[in-house]
């Protein structure tokens, strides 16, 4: 579980091909054109959120080409402890148009192309951006969950080469957790994960510039930049339509929380002590391992998403501590583990973090089950 729940934040915009346009083969013209491709959600887990690039067609030329920011090279030295530790630099890489289009027709997902209509010289100014950024001293840089992706650059880049302003910024903005669970109705276990593992960053109000770190937002907001009192952009152009997403057969978190959590309490009035205190182990094994992680995320990696996490309130290396009470030694390390989840329990309405639901039968089940122990002993 911890790995998919892993998976679900890093894998964040979905693994991209490895750059296949050199730097010599760039053929700018007046006559080239610059748009926006904005790409549906997929079925696989990296793909939950969609992605973007932009695509360089120059007609004089026969220049076709597709640049996105999140790419990451599996050849990289200690590639997974870089990649655990939020230290792994993605980078900027191109492939042919062609390439691009037949791997999405093949994977069913949608693809929206929106044109950038500029002037002249400004088209100039934004390709010139854009090929400065290919160069390989520029290409790579330091991933961000939220604030540097490969959608964001894209942002960066055009604020970057023209003096743009957001003509619309007036409606709601929702947190950034929230804009995230608009993408997670069909993974439920995706949801969870990532609720457990993501901090207060999450929780900070987004903005509409900060919403683009998603694609579709991207897509939905850029439109409203302008430059020289005009927009940016044109009328898009869907490319590939996209499949429905099927729904999810899993049950819900908090249904299977539930369940196990009464098996848990339940079984430990079987007169059978030995299979209960194993049993009680392995709950409180589970739940220290996951604190574990929750702490190294916030303390030991360059995640800016997962530090302060008030879930470490409850999921904490103290199980470990409490491990000795089953057997009746050290009965405070019962008190406190389980008064720690009832007062999550009674802080969860107000938490500035917004807590999953599922926790709540897990809270009550360490609860309950601290209780039963420290009055049996």
């Amino acid at each position: 579980m911890y790995f998919r729940i892993l998976a679900s934040i890093f894998l964040f915009f979905g693994l991209c091909p490895k750059p296949t346009v050199a730097q010599s083969q760039f053929n700018f013209s007046d006559s080239t054109r610059v748009s926006l491709l904005t790409c549906s959600q997929g079925n696989a887990l990296y793909s939950t959120f969609g992605h973007s690039a932009v695509r360089v067609y120059d007609p004089l030329s026969g220049m076709d080409a597709v640049f996105n920011w999140g790419i990451f090279d599996f050849a990289t030295p200690n590639f997974y402890w870089k990649f655990m530790r939020g230290k792994l630099l993605y980078q900027m890489g191109g492939e042919r148009f062609t390439d691009f289009y037949a791997e999405y027709q093949y994977l069913r997902r949608g693809v929206v192309e929106t044109p950038m209509n500029l002037p002249l010289e400004a088209k100039r100014k934004l390709i010139k951006t854009i090929e400065t950024n290919y160069l390989p001293e520029n290409r790579k840089y330091k991933y961000d969950f939220f604030f540097d992706n490969c959608a964001t650059r894209i942002r960066d880049v055009v604020e970057r080469a023209l003096p743009i302003q957001y003509a619309d910024t007036t409606r709601t903005i929702k947190p950034l957790r929230r804009l995230l669970d608009e993408y997670l109705g069909n993974l439920p276990w995706s949801d969870f994960g990532i609720d457990l593992v993501l901090g207060l960053p999450a929780d900070q109000m987004g903005t509409f510039r900060y919403e683009m770190f998603l694609p579709d937002y991207l897509g939905k907001n850029l439109p409203h930049a302008q430059y020289q009192g005009k927009p940016i952009t044109g009328p898009e152009k869907r490319l590939l339509p996209a499949d429905p997403l099927p729904p999810s057969k899993a049950p819900k978190p908090i249904v299977l929380m539930s369940a196990i959590m009464l098996i848990w309490v339940g079984l430990g009035f079987l007169k059978n002590k030995s299979f209960v205190r194993i049993l009680d182990r392995l709950f409180f094994v589970v739940i220290g391992l996951g604190g574990c992680l929750m702490l190294f995320l916030w303390f030991a990696t360059d995640h800016l998403a997962t530090k302060d996490n008030l879930n470490v309130i409850w999921a904490n290396p103290l199980y470990f501590f409490a491990l000795g009470s089953l057997r009746g030694k050290r009965q405070y390390w019962l008190w406190i583990i389980g008064g720690l989840c009832v007062f999550t329990l009674l802080f969860f309405p107000f938490s500035p973090q917004l807590l999953h639901p599922a926790i709540i039968p897990i809270l009550l089940g360490v609860a309950v089950r601290c209780a039963l122990l420290v009055k049996r002993f």
